[in-house]
């Protein structure tokens, strides 16, 4: 596990885009949890941490219109038809971990 970003860079319903490993990755905070996805939307592309709506466990790309669960990455309103990647967190101290 790599060090992503600090805990106490992150608000909750926020999503902060992070490079780790050469993969743009997406971090969430909910309530005292910590989740990670692909930052990269399935259906066009568009980089969610630059075109979020975040509703309860769910965050929106605002470029078209899909929906993703946060914790499982499930698409769960199109157009997107794929699932996004989702990463193992970790939180030690003030550092987030993320296996990428």
């Amino acid at each position: 596990m790599k060090k992503a970003a600090k805990l106490s860079e992150l608000k909750d319903g926020e999503v902060k885009g992070v490079k780790l490993n050469g993969e743009e990755i997406a971090l969430y905070c909910l309530g005292d949890k910590v989740f990670a996805t692909s930052d990269i939307c399935t259906h066009e592309q568009c980089v969610i941490s630059k075109n979020y709506y975040i509703d309860g466990e769910e965050v929106e790309c605002t470029c078209h219109g899909s929906h993703f669960n946060i914790k499982t990455g499930e698409n769960t309103v199109p157009p997107a038809a794929e699932p996004l990647k989702t990463y193992p967190t970790k939180i030690e101290g003030d550092d987030v971990l993320v296996e990428s």
